[in-house]
Order: C-alpha cells, then sequence, then structure tokens
C-alpha cells in the first residue's frame, strides 16, 4: 500500500511531500534516497509476528502490570526527572501534565542546544525568519557549517534552490555561500550546483569565522593589522550581503561548542542586528531533528516558560542551570527518571543508577538494569501526531501508515498518571 503526503518527523524541516511504500515487513520512501531521509522508516520494521514487550527488570510482562510498575517508581521517588521528549505534540503534551502531578523536572535531551537560542532571545531579542520566506523571498544565503546540509539533507531542493518560488529569478537562483573552518573533519566537500561558494577558511573553528565577520561588519572600515586572506574573504562576504536584497544566515547550534554555543549566537544576532539598520538581514537557526522544536514549543503553550520547568514547588519554575537535565543525572540530583524516546531506537537512556522507566521506539535495546521499558509506537507511522517545525511557526500532522498493536506514548503517559 502506498501513502502519500507524508510528514517526516526525524528532520527539522518537516518535509511533508514523502511517497511511502507500507507492507507488513517494510517502510519504504519512494522519492527520497538520502539517508537521514530514509532511515526512519526503514529501520522502524520488526516482526509483526513477535511484536516488542513490555518489560521489568528485562523480563517480558504485560503492559498493565509495566504501567503499575511505573506508578509505584514514581509514587515513592521526591526528585524524579522526566528527559527525552523525542517525541510528538501529544505526549510532550502529557509529558508535562505527568510531571506537574509528581512534582518533578521536565527537559529535553538536547536542551543544551534549545537554550542557547532561548537565553539570547531573552536577553536582547532576534531577527528570525521561516522557511518560506527563506524559499520565496531570500537571494543570498549564508550557511555556516556543510555539516548543516548533512543534518538537513532536503534544505537544499526543498528550500534553497526550488524549481518554483513565489519570488523572482533572483529567489530562485540563490547565491549561497558554505563557511567551514580548516578544523572541520570533512575536507573533500564539493557541490554540483554553480550557485553554490564553499569556503574553507584558514582559522581554527566555526566560532573564530563568526567572531571575524561579527568584527567586520560592525566596523567594515577599519583596517587590520596584515590582514589575512580569512579576513578579506569575509569582508568579501560582507559586501554581498549590502549589495543582496535579502540575506539569510543559517546555522545549527549543535554544530557550535556547547561551552560557547550561547556567546556565538549572541554574536551572530548582534551581526545581524547592525546589518539590519542598512540591509534586509535575518536569521534561520535550525533544529528539532530529535523534536527539540516540539518540547520547547509545547512547554511553552503549557507552562509559559521555557525548557527546563521544575514543579517541585507546586507552579512552573524555568531555570536553566539549577535543572539542566543532564547535569541532574551527572550530579545525582534525580531519584528516579522517565525517557520518552519514540523516533529512533539510536536514542537510548543514559546510564544511570536510579529507576529508569523508558518509553521507547520498538526497536530500541535498553539495559537490563531498565527499571521498565515500554515499547510504544513511532508517530507518523504507527500513531498519528503532530510535530512542530525547525521554524516554530508551523505544526505538522503526522499520519498513521501501519496497523499493530502498540500503545501510543500519550496514552501510556496518562495512564501512568491517572495512576498516582
Amino acid at each position: 500500500m502506498q501513502f502519500e503526503h507524508v510528514t517526516c518527523p526525524h528532520c527539522g524541516i518537516l518535509c511533508d511531500d514523502l511517497i511511502i511504500e507500507a507492507n507488513e515487513s517494510s517502510l519504504k520512501p519512494l522519492n527520497v534516497d538520502h539517508p537521514q531521509c530514509t532511515r526512519g522508516f526503514t529501520e522502524a520494521s520488526f516482526d509483526s509476528a513477535n511484536p516488542p514487550s513490555a518489560k521489568i527488570d528485562g523480563k517480558n510482562v504485560s503492559l498493565d502490570e509495566a504501567i503499575n510498575k511505573a506508578a509505584e517508581i514514581l509514587q515513592s521517588s521526591s526528585q524524579p526527572l522526566v528527559n527525552g521528549l523525542i517525541a510528538d505534540v501529544q505526549a510532550c503534551r502529557e509529558a508535562v501534565a505527568l510531571t506537574e502531578k509528581i512534582g518533578g523536572v521536565i527537559d529535553h535531551a538536547n536542551g543544551k542546544f534549545i537554550r542557547a537560542n532561548i537565553a539570547v532571545l531573552q536577553r536582547m531579542g532576534k531577527v528570525k525568519t521561516t522557511l518560506a520566506e527563506v524559499r520565496n523571498r531570500a537571494d543570498h544565503i549564508i550557511i555556516f557549517g556543510a555539516e548543516v546540509l548533512d543534518r538537513f539533507p532536503r534544505l537544499l531542493d526543498r528550500i534553497l534552490s526550488p524549481q518554483k518560488s513565489l519570488g523572482t529569478k533572483n529567489t530562485t537562483n540563490k547565491t549561497i555561500t558554505i563557511i567551514d573552518s580548516q578544523a572541520q573533519q570533512d575536507a573533500s566537500k564539493s557541490f554540483d550546483q554553480t550557485n553554490i561558494n564553499y569556503l574553507r577558511l584558514d582559522t581554527p573553528s566555526l566560532e573564530s569565522v563568526i567572531q571575524t565577520l561579527q568584527s567586520i561588519i560592525q566596523s567594515p572600515d577599519q583596517e587590520m593589522e596584515q590582514e589575512c586572506e580569512t579576513a578579506k574573504t569575509l569582508k568579501g562576504i560582507y559586501q554581498k550581503i549590502l549589495e543582496s536584497q535579502y540575506t539569510t544566515i543559517i546555522w545549527s547550534t549543535s554544530l557550535l561548542d556547547t561551552d560557547t554555543a550561547e556567546q556565538t549566537v549572541q554574536t551572530i544576532t548582534l551581526s545581524i542586528k547592525t546589518l539590519m539598520k542598512e540591509i534586509r538581514c535575518v536569521g534561520l537557526p535550525l533544529g528539532g531533528s530529535k523534536g527539540e522544536i516540539t518540547a520547547s514549543q509545547v512547554a511553552t503553550w503549557q507552562t509559559g516558560v521555557p525548557l527546563p520547568v521544575a514543579y517541585m514547588s507546586g507552579t512552573p519554575i524555568h531555570d536553566p542551570v539549577l535543572y539542566n537535565g543532564s547535569t541532574m543525572l551527572e550530579n545525582n540530583e534525580a531519584d528516579s527518571l522517565v525517557w520518552i524516546s519514540t523516533y529512533s531506537a539510536d536514542d537510548v537512556p543514559p546510564k544511570t543508577n536510579i529507576p529508569t522507566i523508558v518509553l521507547g521506539h520498538p526497536n530500541m535495546q535498553v539495559s537490563k538494569q531498565t527499571a521498565v521499558f515500554i515499547p510504544v509506537g513511532i508517530p507518523g507511522i504507527d500513531a498519528r501526531g503532530l510535530a512542530c517545525r525547525t521554524d516554530s511557526v508551523a505544526t505538522l500532522p503526522l499520519q498513521k501508515i501501519r496497523s499493530n498493536d502498540l500503545p501510543v506514548a500519550s496514552d501510556v503517559l496518562n495512564k501512568i498518571s491517572e495512576m498516582l
């Protein structure tokens, strides 16, 4: 059986034009072939005659027994952590509700990447755009890190080099500059398209490229002593920005150094704000390939504050330092863990010494020390759902394209909550 207009939840762009061939043993995308686009579907298969079972301490049990055990663990916890959140909108909603009921902390597995962007937005604001605006209006694109195109493989054909756009010839045939540093491992990048200019600059990191460009933007007339080739190249890019009608700067926070990511995002933001005084220039941070945008949006809708959120006092409190999920686990500050990961079998929970409850992909392999494992349906394959796009302005529907008896993550979370 074929399904059309299927939304792919395995990348933040949420392309909704996939054609999927589905049968009892396999799922196969017919109109895309990039591994990043196909893996989530091809690796979703399991033996329908021997479906995965819920487990307690590695032993097969019924779903009701697993739910009872999960509720028992949370009932006796004094500071539980709900983490992962690699899931659809409804599962994230139920996760927030569960966290409130148990008086715990909720955070996303990739919270550290969310927070760099949010912190800058809170402190100084941002000038951001949308995928549709970039497709139809932008004529000049700057991408920091060629790996962005590996993580978002259809960004080029869907957004940056569309066959049609609502704009002019210049917006369809955009000038695209991709910048890497010498520190990038892949030195063999090449692009067939004539409108793409790939630059691998002699700098130690992407952060240094971004900082140098910002210095040029802030003081374009300042002569640099013994001006290097990198500075000359970046001055040329600055000049190209001034000559363009609509420049978009694209980056992914996950490619930046974690310790300095917030400072780097602030540097990009300052550059954009300075340029906007003279010419149209906006930012497009890309993320969400593990549901970060969905989880972040839901938390803000439900609580009024971004992740992480703590409910120990009964009301939602946001403190990105005190309630950082990964740090809490490292410092043994949680006494139980609920890990929700529905899109990929690879997103297993971190190793801990505390009771761990996993609502996971049906092919996920967890350790025998996992207190409770409940295999759940994959949103967009086994269950209908909703996911939020990387630009935060669109929520896309996820189809159900195969039938089985796997429970839905949101239903399981709701049943656990009802037992508390």
